[in-house]
């Protein structure tokens, strides 16, 4: 019997060292897997807070970059609206200048044309027109008014002009004035005043035609300047709205990152705090365990020596010799029990072959061998009571296999729902990140429709102003061929007109200034006169006109540029809008395949856990049943024996 309990006592502890080699593993891989994690989640935490630091600053300073950014933005539209509002106040002054100086031009070509020859011919007077004498005459006194000629005429010079426009008569042959001069001129050296007044003419003529020159090259440099201005600022603005959108979606990125590294840090920290405390918790209690075990190993050790010492007291020849003379003293009721114990003997070994039961058997030979039966209904129970254990270790194992593996199935079968829900969003939020770049690609098309339509348009507006121009400018020459052609023709038809009239009034006869039989084609003469001044006319309409056409040109150009500059602010707005959504997709995507990534590690976990768990409860489907039937069999058995004996026993 002692034998035998230090048998189980034996088998106890190579079961408790199993089961506690199961616990001590598992405490050391948590505990070391743990340690990983708090070393992991600490150095995470401090790389999530300098990230979120540095940020912080980085958005404050995207934010301060976009404020003045926003500032340089209207700044340079303002500058190029100033710009633009002096050029076309300098464009306007110089085309009215253009205007007077032309019409300048046009009356000094006049004048000069009228006083050419004069002096030359006797009677000059008299084949003038008084009425054009007096239209030149105007004009230029309308040339006194300007500074310009004060400043470039001599004083000299301006009194001999303001005499002929007071008394034009005296600087033509014919006139008392003339006749004075010859008289106070002995010497015959007259030369008529027409002369000098034509000089100073020209000289005006000539100084007016240089300004007008040198105008237009200043206004041909101004409009160049101002262009060259306006293509640096466009580009300045371009490049200006081109940071603003870089800053602005980094600051949408990074505004999105730094959330989501807030949240994430918020996380880490529950979980870092949740690991110290499960540490802590496990560690305490493995070492609880370790110290139990530690006791229990050493109790357990004392009580093998113990039954190993009274084995070896009991087993020695001196404890043989006192035992035998022990039951030689009892000689009757040995024979008593010898002879119930070979009844018991036959009835266990009976009972061994009924329930195949090797414990019952064992049983059966200790009896034979003179086993006393209190001793051994005693062991029997310890049997049942350890068969029960078993069983009931069995059933805690076959639980404690069917709970993992089902908890392993079902985490499994959620870890594969996981991924391939993670895959099916990734797959949905790629197709809208290809949705967003087509829709980029589109959008990009139409930016750069409006930018060739807003450079079209303004080909077009500068190809029609350079037109405007120049068809102002041939009408105008054209209008100056035309009023020299009419005045020429005019001298010689006026005076035929002015006849014809007088002939109505008798009693004023018209003087016949000439003698001959020449006869004029006054009809023929008129009537192209008449269709030159039509063609003049039409032609100044038709200046009228351009300059109408040419301003409404200008509003419609600025209406449709005004047009295009909101369609282009709308369409970049919304490039930036989504490239800022697909930003946000790219990165739900990449914590989407971490998410995914994640899981399946830990679906490779558990499928090492599954193989590890079928290798570790194959036991079950294999022997459970038949261990459990086995054992029932050898109990029955173990009580139907322990019941005989109690029964023999009693006899």
């Amino acid at each position: 019997m002692l034998g035998e309990l230090k048998t189980n006592i034996e088998a106890d502890g190579v079961t408790e060292q199993t089961s506690y080699d199961k616990y001590a593993c598992w405490c050391e891989e948590t505990l070391a897997k743990k340690a990983e994690d708090i070393t992991t989640a600490k150095n995470s935490i401090e790389e999530l807070r300098t990230r979120n630091v540095k940020l912080s600053g980085e958005l404050g300073s995207h934010g301060a970059e976009i404020k003045q950014l926003g500032k340089d933005i209207v700044a340079n539209k303002e500058s190029q609206k100033e710009a633009t509002a002096i050029r076309d106040k300098e464009a306007a002054g110089y085309e009215e200048e253009k205007i007077e100086s032309e019409q300048c031009i046009g009356a000094l070509e006049a004048a000069i044309g009228v006083l050419k020859g004069a002096g030359s011919k006797k009677g000059f007077l008299e084949t003038l027109q008084q009425a054009q004498l007096l239209s030149v005459v105007a004009g230029v006194r309308g040339l006194l008014r300007r500074p310009a000629v004060e400043k470039s005429v001599k004083e000299q010079d301006l009194q001999v002009v303001r005499q002929f426009v007071e008394n034009p008569s005296e600087f033509v042959g014919g006139s008392p004035t003339s006749a004075l001069q010859v008289k106070n001129n002995p010497f015959g050296d007259y030369a008529p005043r027409s002369t000098q007044i034509q000089g100073i003419l020209k000289g005006m003529y000539e100084t007016f035609a240089a300004d007008l020159e040198k105008a237009n090259a200043e206004e041909s440099q101004k409009q160049k300047g101002f262009e060259e201005l306006m293509q640096t600022k466009q580009q300045e603005l371009t490049t200006l709205k081109a940071t603003f959108k870089s800053h602005t979606t980094d600051k949408a990125t990074k505004g999105k990152t730094l959330a989501d590294g807030k949240v994430e840090l918020e996380d880490t920290q529950n979980q870092l705090d949740a690991d110290e405390a499960f540490f802590t918790d496990t560690k305490q209690s493995c070492s609880g365990k370790a110290s139990e075990w530690s006791q229990r190993t050493r109790m357990r050790t004392e009580e093998l020596a113990g039954i190993q010492q009274a084995i070896a007291i009991l087993s020695s020849e001196e404890a043989k010799a006192t035992f035998t003379n022990a039951t030689t003293t009892f000689v009757q009721l040995a024979s008593h029990v010898v002879g119930g114990g070979n009844l018991a003997y036959a009835k266990l070994k009976q009972l061994a072959g009924k329930y195949q039961s090797l414990r019952i058997a064992q049983i059966a030979v200790r009896i034979k061998s003179g086993g006393h039966f209190d001793q051994i209904i005693a062991v029997i129970d310890n049997m049942i009571a350890r068969l029960r254990e078993e069983e009931k270790q069995d059933i805690d194992e076959r639980d404690w296999c069917e709970g993992k593996q089902n908890k392993n199935k079902n985490d499994m079968e959620d870890l594969n729902r996981d991924i391939n829900k993670a895959g099916q969003a990734v797959d949905r939020m790629n197709d809208e990140v290809s949705g967003l770049d087509t829709k980029l690609g589109a959008l990009d098309t139409d930016i750069n429709t409006t930018n060739t339509n807003m450079e079209d348009l303004l080909n077009m507006r500068v190809s029609e102003q350079a037109a405007f121009a120049q068809g102002v400018k041939d009408d105008t020459k054209a209008i100056e061929l035309l009023e020299v052609a009419i005045r020429h023709l005019s001298r010689y038809y006026s005076s035929a007109l002015v006849q014809r009239k007088a002939k109505e009034d008798p009693a004023n006869p018209p003087e016949v200034a000439w003698s001959g039989t020449y006869n004029k084609r006054e009809g023929e003469g008129k009537g192209v006169v008449a269709i030159l001044s039509l063609i003049k006319e039409n032609l100044e309409k038709e200046i009228k006109s351009s300059r109408a056409a040419d301003a409404d040109s200008q509003v419609n150009y600025e209406s449709d540029r005004g047009a295009l500059e909101t369609l282009l602010r709308t369409q970049k707005r919304s490039e930036v809008e989504l490239e800022k959504v697909k930003a946000d997709i790219g990165l739900k995507i990449a914590d989407t395949e971490e998410h995914r990534g994640q899981k399946t590690d830990d679906l490779t976990g558990e499928t090492d856990k599954k193989t590890a768990l079928d290798t570790n409860c194959a036991w079950v489907a294999t022997n459970f049943a038949s261990r459990r039937t086995k054992r029932k069999t050898e109990i029955n058995g173990l009580i139907d024996a322990k019941n005989y004996l109690a029964g023999v026993d009693s006899e």
